[in-house]
């Protein structure tokens, strides 16, 4: 009976070393493990920050206050962008690359816009127009930076390569 014991305590030992000829076991430091989350952990806080740090007086996307902000947000996914396109590995982050070109490219659409001129209080239809654009666009970099924290890790795709 004792050798049945035994075995019970090797299972945990057998099924860890079958994960890691598959797919990596905890601890691990090759491209599945340590360094495949060097992004997340330097990235994840840092966005997550410019996000959170919007100012009271950004309530509506329009704004000085919320320019300030998507700026401030859009400097952080820049940073990254940058970073990322330095990596020899880079085509597994497109997601990432994808992410912060989106962003920038909404943060140009704000700024040519004068989205920080628009009010908050619209009288014609022109003026709402402008409103309702910019406070999309302001939302789309928000979010998106949002979003981009889950795209910090490499794609599953390149990894066979």
């Amino acid at each position: 009976m004792r050798a049945g014991t035994g075995l019970q305590s090797l299972i945990p030992l057998l099924v860890c070393g079958i994960m890691a000829a598959a797919a990596g076991c905890g601890g691990s430091t090759d491209d599945q493990g340590g360094e495949s989350l060097e992004l997340e952990r330097k990235w994840h806080g840092r966005i997550s920050d410019a996000v959170s740090a919007k100012p009271d007086n950004c309530r509506a996307g329009v704004g000085s206050a919320c320019e300030t902000h998507a700026a401030a947000v859009h400097a952080i996914t820049e940073q990254l962008h940058k970073e990322v396109e330095a990596r020899p590995d880079k085509e597994r982050y497109q997601a990432t690359l994808d992410g912060t070109t989106a962003i920038n490219e909404y943060y140009d659409q704000y700024f040519s816009q004068l989205c920080a001129t628009v009010p908050e209080t619209t009288l014609d239809a022109a003026t709402t127009q402008k409103f309702s654009t910019c406070s999309g666009l302001y939302t789309s970099i928000i979010t998106g930076a949002g979003d981009l924290q889950e795209n910090l890790r490499p794609s599953e795709e390149s990894e066979a390569g």
